[in-house]
């Protein structure tokens, strides 16, 4: 089969999800913690800064403090902390180009070639959302979505309905094995984590 043209990186938004309560880091917010001697968001940003498309931030605290990195930035439509779905939810409804592609703010090892393996993959399984896997294994906030999806994630919400994983089942997102980067996927839930983060970061280029 002849692969397709991958998607135009400039239709590409994406979106750092730093909108969580930071509940496994007892309230912290995880996008302002310190690693390597920067916030976790900076790191991103750098890493990003040359996307071709827009880069927006979900944010439900500390805004302006998230506003100050130049970034629009995006408060959840509702403040009872649905879930990362709310933050792409706002991100699909505010993303200017036909395509959103989600990242977890504390994962700062998220590779420069992201997007376009996932423009990629997308254009090739003629589907509307794919996600990256690890091992087989979804990673379900590493998602590229149509934006013609935003209908269906707003139903979903509104039926009461939270997890990431069920709506992309719904939708029939297809996974983008990147077993060859694991370390894409080491983030903040537990703070031994920042060391492993500081070690990868002083081992890795920019």
């Amino acid at each position: 089969m002849t692969a397709r043209n991958p998607i135009p990186l400039t239709e590409i938004s994406l979106l750092i999800l730093a909108g969580g309560k930071g509940s496994r880091m007892g309230g912290l917010d995880k996008g302002l913690m310190d690693i390597a001697g920067k916030p976790a968001i900076e790191h991103l940003i750098e890493r990003f800064s040359t996307h071709p498309g827009p880069l927006m931030i979900s944010a439900n605290r500390n805004l302006e403090r998230y506003a100050g990195y130049g970034y629009p930035v995006l408060k959840d439509a509702v403040d009872t902390f649905p879930g990362p779905l709310a933050g792409i939810l706002a991100g699909l409804r505010a993303a200017p180009g036909c395509y959103l592609l989600t990242m977890p703010v504390d994962a700062p090892l998220v590779q420069h070639d992201y997007p376009a393996r996932m423009a990629a993959a997308f254009a090739d399984c003629g589907c509307r959302a794919c996600v990256a896997s690890l091992n087989q294994r979804i990673e379900p906030v590493f998602s590229l979505l149509d934006t013609s999806l935003t209908p269906s994630l707003q139903d979903y919400l509104e039926r009461g309905q939270r997890p990431v994983n069920g709506w992309l089942a719904e939708v029939g997102a297809k996974p983008v094995d990147f077993s060859d980067v694991p370390q894409q996927f080491i983030n903040l839930n537990v703070e031994q984590d920042q060391e492993k983060l500081r070690a990868c970061l002083a081992s890795s280029t920019p």
